[in-house]
């Protein structure tokens, strides 16, 4: 069966450190792990450990073919791998895209995810046909146009932008803007600025939100950026929707839904939507309503 539309799942919102408990039960504890539908092409944004519910449901769906986006290699975005089930399938075709490894193999960051003695299973073990993309400035997996920019964040990231249907999503985690770390750089502003036009009217924006402006002042240099940031720079972008993301393992649900009200209070906002990266939460940018 065809599935139609373009729709975005949360299955991890956290950054850092997976925090399961109390104070994270309705924005979740997991960490980073998007699910998105273009149609019957389904990828998967980061790896953190939001994917091992996510690979148990595409399992019962029977799906068989994946593409995995990796925006970086650091391990909140890969350590719930190995408890990706579709990966120990023979049946499924995997293709695992990601930024050149220089001077290393495509797949180091999973072998050594999966090397003795920390984990029992190797990655050369796993069963799926697993084969490892390049990500490009610009391409397509199927339908979908896939876009990519570098970010700043210690070691790289990427930032990957999705268009189907006439619809696109923008998605940003880990990146402290250039201009908040450094404004006397002469060549932040213009750095910032591509970003910007990166993430241009993009119909959802989700982008890490890790500190308050309070906070990062203790934290310049750690490759994160704050709420405010992240708010001026998706109405100056003209996004219709922005989700905050990456939540900090220290920021309960009360703290977050607080910095959301406030955000949303800012009249600038003018109509711009904003909403807080929930575990289970799913947006349809085309193709029906919204779960959340």
């Amino acid at each position: 069966m065809t599935i139609t539309g373009f729709s975005v799942q949360f299955w991890g919102t956290r950054g850092s450190i997976a925090t399961p408990g109390p104070g994270t039960v309705r924005c979740g504890g997991n960490t980073a792990c998007v699910e998105v539908r273009c149609g019957d092409t389904v990828l998967i944004l980061d790896a953190g450990t939001g994917i091992r519910l996510l690979g148990q449901k595409l399992q019962r769906e029977k799906v068989r073919s994946l593409h995995l986006l990796i925006s970086h290699p650091h391990v909140d975005h890969l350590q719930g791998f190995p408890f990706f089930l579709p990966a120990y399938d023979p049946g499924v075709d995997l293709r695992i895209h990601q930024a050149p490894q220089a001077g290393s193999p495509a797949s180091e960051p999973f072998d050594r995810l999966m090397e003795a003695p920390h984990f029992p299973v190797t990655f050369r073990d796993l069963r799926a046909r697993i084969r490892f993309k390049t990500l490009s400035a610009e391409g397509r997996i199927g339908p979908v146009v896939v876009k990519t920019h570098p970010l700043n964040h210690p070691g790289g990231n990427r930032a990957f932008r999705l268009e189907y249907e006439g619809k696109s999503l923008v998605y940003m985690a880990d990146h402290e803007p250039y201009g908040l770390l450094n404004g006397s750089d002469p060549r932040a502003g213009s750095r910032d600025e591509a970003i910007l036009d990166f993430t241009r009217a993009s119909d959802l924006l989700i982008r890490e939100t890790q500190y308050t402006e309070e906070e990062y002042e203790t934290r310049r240099g750690w490759g994160h950026g704050t709420f405010g940031e992240a708010f001026r720079a998706a109405v100056g972008a003209g996004v219709r929707r922005l989700v905050l993301f990456h939540h900090d393992p220290d920021h309960d649900d009360d703290f977050l839904e607080a910095e959301l009200a406030r955000l949303r209070s800012r009249p600038e906002r003018g109509g711009m939507e904003i909403h807080l990266a929930r575990e289970g939460d799913c947006f349809h940018l085309a193709g029906g309503p919204d779960a959340a």
